[in-house]
């Protein structure tokens, strides 16, 4: 999905108080250091202090003796390297109200999905996904403020994990976004989804409801190995949607041409769910997890 990967800033310059367990497993996945003076040196610790954080990752089995990053451990164990559950245990609770607000948004967001997929399928709606627009704005406009606050009074890297939650409320926003242009469509061309064509989309439709629960289980439960059934659930999107695109050339010009637009449009709703999930992996685990690309 997303080519960008959770990068942070290495530098001579980083002090032991900064150099969280999360830094120290992204650092020796992306440098495979052969000596701990080396891994001290990239990480800009002292060896003495390295060596007692190194003691508990690889008492974990996180970390290998011979400095390397044992992924299955490390999804086992995310709990205790997560950046995300860090930010949740400041002090002043701050870290906790953000995670609640986000999850807060990912709610009307998922309700506006779910309205979106009713639209298409012809089923009733108790509200739809333009009307719950405003509660998303709001809820959005919530996390941000609180994500500002965050990063005025935070130290890095607390301050790299508040921009990379504000890239998922981002994301989820969109994905709001992308489900009140569906149901517009929708409501504006009187269209339907029949036949062979319709039961593609309502496929489409519950894959992507069941990559946002790996979304969520991954960012509020804390659960970073379930991105394996994330990227199945993605692959089997990507040959429906190639399915379904061979099946709409069948209809007439107007009505490919609205297909095409709700179909497109529910692909980047799934395409920022599953962004904002690879993030969430990463601030978990300190490490990007390999995708493929819807």
């Amino acid at each position: 999905m997303s080519n960008r990967t959770w990068q942070r800033s290495l530098t001579a310059g980083q002090h032991g108080r900064d150099a969280t367990r999360a830094q120290l497993v992204e650092a020796i996945d992306r440098t495979v250091p052969e000596t701990k003076s080396e891994l001290a040196r990239t990480v800009g610790l002292s060896e003495q202090y390295l060596s007692e954080l190194l003691q508990d990752l690889k008492a974990t089995g996180t970390i290998k003796k011979s400095y390397v990053v044992d992924n299955a451990a490390l999804y086992d164990n995310a709990e205790r390297v997560s950046e995300l559950y860090a930010l949740a245990d400041g002090a002043d609770d701050r870290g906790t109200a953000v995670l609640e607000l986000l999850e807060r948004l990912e709610s009307v967001t998922t309700q506006q999905y779910d309205a979106a997929r009713a639209a298409v399928m012809g089923e009733p709606v108790d509200q739809s996904a333009d009307t719950l627009e405003s509660l998303t704005n709001e809820r959005y406009s919530a996390v941000l403020s609180e994500l500002k606050s965050y990063t005025l009074t935070t130290d890095w890297p607390g301050n790299r994990v508040a921009a990379d939650l504000s890239t998922i409320a981002t994301n989820l926003e969109i994905v709001g976004d992308r489900a009140c242009f569906i149901a517009d469509v929708v409501d504006r061309e009187g269209m339907s989804a029949t036949g062979v064509v319709g039961e593609r989309l309502g496929d489409i439709f519950e894959s992507g409801a069941r990559i946002n629960e790996y979304f969520v289980r991954i960012t509020f439960d804390c659960e970073p190995g379930v991105h394996e059934h994330l990227r199945e659930e993605e692959e089997t999107v990507h040959r429906d949607l190639d399915e379904l695109f061979e099946l709409v050339t069948a209809y007439d010009p107007d009505m490919y041409g609205n297909l095409v637009s709700v179909t497109r449009a529910l692909e980047r709703a799934i395409y920022y769910w599953v962004d904002a999930a690879e993030l969430a992996v990463s601030l978990h685990t300190g490490v990007a997890p390999d995708h493929v690309e819807l």
